[in-house]
């Protein structure tokens, strides 16, 4: 009653508490996005870690890879932790199988570097697999990883380009997530980086794509000094020398001599583009699968001279399973979990805006 303006006051005290609430709001805003990402960074070791325990624990430890830099290393990466065995290739239409390994024995086994949907069969890839977030994947088995589908990374929200400048499509390959699993991550040495900078085509897809590329490093490997060396790797010659040795020994025991299918690698000076493609088992698994399974088995041991171990391998072909390829247009699709029931997709990815590639027709 005493206060000359009681309402100039009322109004005062008013936007106080306005300022103090949007204070306390952006302060828990701050904390929950630390919270959350924190989580986030730690959790992924541990939903990997359930998977592959998982398989080790129920299973007598076989494995069925990509026939590539990416699923070779890999494997040899998992080599380091368990006592491993592949049994087959997996290469989008055709596997191969070894030894007597029977369908049941490819149930049971680990596909390494793939994306299969088939609730009985575990798998770890990278592939885009979500045309939305809110998909199901309702065959895909539960017990299972991938970091697009630990993010909910969708088609929708991907492809932006190069200049893009939110989160898209993980950029790295499989084995960068497993090395770091299995503690491979406080190295320079030249043959490594250089190994990992090339699977997978990686040090050029984080040099086109890089805003990406360094929110996923953020998400997942902020502190991984063998992927952090890849950025830039354009200018860091240091490494050239070592990665066009290994590209040399690789192309000598199987791997395929061909340059990258980006049309941007042909920009690239000489220098540079001598280190894209390269990648894929050289040859047709299906037309000659034991001259691939020799290719296979070379370019395994290179590699896993490279890591320091190397899983066993099956040591002939016995079993051919073949299945039937097909793409569809993204944009066409209203509800992929019906779609991936009625086309029954074995195996799938978003391999750019226009195109979803799967495989059907197929089964173990």
């Amino acid at each position: 009653e005493k206060c000359p303006n009681p309402e100039m006051i009322a109004r005062t005290a008013s936007m106080w508490r306005s300022e103090r609430q949007l204070f306390e709001y952006k302060i828990n805003q701050k904390i929950n996005w630390y919270i959350q990402n924190m989580t986030i960074n730690n959790n992924w070791h541990g939903e990997l870690d359930f998977v592959l325990n998982d398989w080790a624990k129920k299973t007598d430890k076989k494995i069925i890879i990509s026939p590539d830099v990416d699923g070779l290393t890999s494997a040899c990466l998992l080599a380091t932790k368990y006592d491993c065995e592949i049994i087959g290739t997996y290469g989008t239409s055709h596997a191969l199988l070894y030894d007597g390994a029977s369908t049941k024995d490819a149930e049971n086994a680990l596909w390494l570097d793939h994306d299969v949907s088939r609730p009985n069969i575990r798998c770890i890839g990278q592939h885009l697999v979500q045309h939305k977030a809110a998909d199901k994947l309702p065959l895909r088995s539960k017990i299972s990883w991938n970091p697009n589908v630990w993010q909910n990374q969708s088609w929708e929200k991907s492809f932006a380009g190069s200049k893009g400048m939110k989160r898209d499509k993980y950029p790295l390959g499989t084995a960068h997530f497993i090395a770091d699993y299995v503690g491979m991550n406080s190295t320079a040495e030249k043959n490594l980086v250089a190994l990992f900078a090339h699977l997978d085509g990686t040090w050029f897809a984080l040099d086109l794509y890089r805003p990406n590329g360094e929110i996923w490093i953020d998400l997942m490997f902020p502190k991984n000094e063998l992927i952090l060396n890849i950025l830039d790797y354009r200018n860091k010659k240091e490494f050239h020398n070592s990665h066009k040795k290994m590209i040399d020994k690789l192309i000598e025991n199987g791997i395929q001599n061909s340059q990258s299918r980006s049309p941007k690698a042909t920009l690239l000076d000489q220098n540079l583009k001598e280190m894209t493609g390269k990648q894929s088992v050289h040859g047709r698994s299906s037309q000659k699968p034991e001259v691939f399974h020799g290719k296979t088995k070379s370019a395994l041991k290179v590699i896993g001279e490279y890591i320091g171990a190397a899983p066993k391998i099956g040591g002939s072909v016995t079993k051919v399973v073949s299945g039937t390829r097909q793409s569809f247009y993204p944009n066409r699709i209203e509800d992929f979990d019906e779609l991936m029931i009625k086309e029954n997709i074995f195996s799938h990815a978003f391999t750019d805006l226009r195109t979803l590639s799967f495989t059907n027709q197929i089964d173990f």
